[in-house]
């Protein structure tokens, strides 16, 4: 693979420090830019390795050690696009591999964008297959806000003041069993909900039990792919015993409402492209794939 224009020179790879945190985003937002929609890493990852050219930080490779029930970490990649080589982008996933195994893990899945050689060649060349495939997708700012019939005994509010052990514990309970769960802790939850506590909508029972949870997420201070404020549905859940009710598409149609009415125009979700039902649901509203990423994994 030859050199991009302005990325010629030896880069190195060293631990992240502090002082790399504004740095590490913007090479993760210039990168995913390219790809698929950025996400902020700096919460997400325990361990960071920076790839650094002339002193200036243009790759990552970053892990969360905590494991999925198969055993999985996850990790990510991002390297600038004017900077992509394969010796780069093989140096990065080494780089992940060896901060899994420094962490103990047995087995790594690295998240990589569909359809994207520059990573997804070296990534084969070091042993990982694909696995999984996570559909982004995004409603137009056309597309009209859905409406859903009533779902007798089951009303939808907001989280109230208190309740966060209960949303926690609805979360885990609907998440359980599904593919790449990983229990959510109490620190997690309170992060999403840092300023975005009255999206967070509830599905309550007659006895204001809660058996349904749509995270509605809005800040036009970042944008949509397609250049809208950035508005996003998360935390989709119903609880076993009331599915194929018509809860989901209640609950979905509520969050989409809530941000329909404080500004937003299109919204993004991402969903397991391998799960059809909750797949089916979105695009029956409007929603479409506007990029996708794979789960590739390899044993340690």
């Amino acid at each position: 693979m030859s050199a991009a224009p302005g990325s010629t020179g030896v880069a190195s790879l060293r631990a992240a420090k502090p002082s790399d945190t504004d740095a590490i985003q913007a090479v993760w937002d210039a990168s995913s830019s390219h790809d698929d929609p950025a996400r902020a890493v700096g919460s997400w990852a325990t361990a960071t390795r920076v790839m650094v050219l002339d002193g200036r930080v243009i790759g990552v490779a970053a892990v969360r050690a905590e494991a999925a029930p198969d055993g999985a970490m996850p990790a990510r990649i991002a390297l600038e696009a004017a900077a992509r080589r394969e010796d780069r982008a093989e140096a990065l996933v080494q780089a992940s591999v060896d901060m899994v195994r420094d962490a103990g893990g047995e087995r790594i899945r690295l998240y990589l964008p569909s359809k994207k050689n520059w990573i997804q060649v070296a990534a084969q060349q070091a042993g990982f297959s694909a696995v999984r495939t996570i559909a982004h997708m995004l409603l137009p700012a056309s597309a009209p806000t859905p409406t859903a019939e009533p779902v007798p005994g089951v009303s939808v509010r907001s989280i109230r003041p208190g309740e966060d052990q209960q949303v926690l514990a609805a979360l885990n309970r609907a998440w359980t069993g599904t593919w790449n769960f990983v229990e959510i802790t109490f620190e997690m939850l309170e992060e999403d909900l840092k300023g975005q506590r009255e999206g967070m909508l509830l599905g309550v029972d007659a006895a204001d039990k809660i058996i349904a949870t749509c995270h509605a997420v809005f800040d036009p201070r970042e944008e949509n792919p397609d250049g809208n404020p950035r508005a996003w549905i998360s935390n989709l859940t119903v609880d076993p015993e009331f599915r194929q009710r018509g809860v989901a598409r209640a609950m979905l149609s509520a969050g989409i409402a809530y941000l329909r009415d404080h500004g937003a125009s299109s919204i993004t979700l991402g969903v397991d492209a391998d799960n059809p039902a909750p797949f089916r649901l979105y695009q029956s509203v409007g929603f479409e794939i506007s990029s996708s990423s794979q789960a590739w994994d390899r044993t340690l």
